[in-house]
C-alpha cells in the first residue's frame, strides 16, 4: 500500500477538486480507515485473533475489505450531526484508498472491492511502493497538510451525538466491524488470499506457486531464508542474496520448507513506514488541535 502521506496527497487534492469545503479532518480519517486492521496487527505484535496465525491473518484480510470497512464508516457517521454526509465522505475515501492500493505492484496481495461476493484480489500493478509515483504523492501529502491545516483545525469536530438511538446504532456497527470478519474467514481461505492456505497446508506445499509481500530476507553464513507472517522461516534455494533485506518475491516450493524464486524485488529504505507513521501522527495532531480549539471557544462562550 502507499504510505499515509501519499494517500493524503492523492485523495485530499481529488476531494477538494470535487467539493472545496470538505473538512480535511474527515478526508484524512477516511484515508486511514482501510488500514486500521493492519495498524492493529502491528501494534498487537504476537496478537492472535483466532486459534493460530493463519486464522488471524484471514481475519484481518476480511476486516480490511471495503464491505467491512464501510461498517466502521457507519459507526463513526452515526456519531455525527450529519450521518449521511459524513458516511459519504468516509466511504468514498475508503474506496479511493483501496483503489490507490490496487494500482501498486503487490505480490501476494491486493484489495477486495466485492467481498463477500468475490474474494479475488484486485491488483493492477502499475508501480512499486518504493518508486517515483509514490515519492511524488508523498510530497503532495506534505503540501496538502500545509495547505489545509488551518482550514482543518478551524472547523469543529464533526462527532458529537447525544441521541441514545444513534449512539446505539454506532455501537452496533462497531460490533459488526469486529465480529463480521469471523463469519467471512472461509472466503479468503478458499481463495488462498496472501497464500495463507498454501502456507498453512505444509504437507501439500511441494510444487505449488508461492508469493511473498514485503517479507524479511535473512542472509546467514550458509543459506538465505524468508520469514513469513506466522514466524516460520522458509529456506531460499535460489537465487540467494548476499545481504539481509526486505523483499517481495514470487516462486515455487521445491520442497516442504524450501522455495525457488523466479522473481525478487528488493524494497529500498524506510520511506514507506516513516511516511505512514508521520502521516498518522500529523492527523492525530490535526484532530487534537481542532478539539482543543473547539473546547476553548465553548469555554469563552460560557464566560
Amino acid at each position: 500500500m502507499p504510505n499515509t502521506l501519499a494517500h493524503l496527497g492523492a485523495q485530499g487534492i481529488l476531494n477538494h477538486l470535487v467539493k472545496r469545503d470538505i473538512d480535511p479532518k474527515l478526508i484524512g480519517l477516511g484515508c486511514l480507515l482501510p488500514d486500521v486492521p493492519w495498524i492493529l496487527q502491528r501494534l498487537g505484535t504476537g496478537l492472535e485473533i483466532g486459534s493460530d496465525p493463519y486464522t488471524t491473518r484471514l481475519y484481518f484480510i476480511a476486516q480490511a475489505s471495503l464491505f467491512v470497512t464501510l461498517c466502521l464508516c457507519g459507526a463513526l457517521a452515526f456519531l455525527s450531526q450529519k450521518p449521511r454526509e459524513v458516511f459519504l465522505i468516509l466511504g468514498v475515501n475508503a474506496f479511493l484508498h483501496l483503489l490507490l492500493d490496487s494500482l501498486q505492484t503487490k505480490l501476494a496481495n491486493g484489495v477486495h472491492f466485492f467481498a463477500p461476493i468475490s474474494w479475488d484480489l484486485w491488483n493492477v500493478g502499475w508501480f512499486w511502493p518504493d518508486s517515483m509515483p509514490t515519492y511524488i504523492l508523498t510530497g503532495c501529502g506534505v503540501l496538502y497538510l500545509i495547505w489545509k491545516w488551518s482550514a482543518a483545525v478551524n472547523q469543529p469536530i464533526p462527532f458529537y451525538q447525544r441521541s441514545p438511538l444513534k449512539i446505539g446504532l454506532s455501537l452496533t456497527m462497531l460490533v459488526l466491524y469486529f465480529v463480521l470478519p469471523y463469519g467471512l474467514l472461509d472466503g479468503p481461505r478458499q481463495a488462498d488470499n496472501h497464500f495463507v492456505r498454501t502456507l498453512e497446508e505444509k504437507d501439500l506445499r511441494k510444487g505449488k506457486p508461492i508469493e511473498f509481500d514485503r517479507v524479511t530476507y535473512r542472509k546467514t553464513s550458509s543459506e538465505g531464508a524468508v520469514e513469513t507472517f506466522s514466524g516460520e522461516r522458509i529456506t531460499v534455494s535460489t537465487p540467494r542474496l548476499d545481504h539481509s533485506t526486505t523483499i517481495s518475491a514470487r516462486g515455487t516450493f521445491s520442497a516442504q520448507n524450501k522455495v525457488k524464486f523466479q522473481e525478487i524485488h528488493e524494497h529500498t529504505g524506510g520511506l514507506r513506514d516513516t511516511s505512514s507513521i508521520l502521516g498518522i501522527l500529523l492527523l492525530i495532531a490535526m484532530w487534537g488541535q481542532a478539539f482543543v480549539k473547539q473546547c476553548s471557544h465553548q469555554k469563552h462562550r460560557k464566560d
